[in-house]
């Protein structure tokens, strides 16, 4: 089983985004407060999830991937 793990960049404006990621199933690598962004790491087939669910969140900005990912990273479990 490949385990596709992907990294994300979200921006927001307040700390309504960042309440709400404890309850998202992903994990927070690093979080910016003057610029107001947070690194994640998730499995890519839950992506979809965490944008709808990011949607209804006030002071979401924006979800991109991240640009610094390195897609050798990911792995096989078996």
């Amino acid at each position: 089983m490949l385990v596709n793990r992907m990294s994300y960049v979200i921006f927001f404006k307040g700390k309504d985004v960042l309440n709400s990621l404890e309850a998202l199933p992903l994990d927070v690598a690093y979080v910016s407060k003057k610029k107001r962004f947070v690194v994640i790491y998730a499995d890519k087939t839950k992506e979809e999830h965490i944008k709808n669910a990011l949607k209804k969140v006030k002071g979401f900005k924006g979800f991109s991937p991240s640009q610094i990912f390195d897609e050798s990273l990911n792995f096989d479990v078996k």
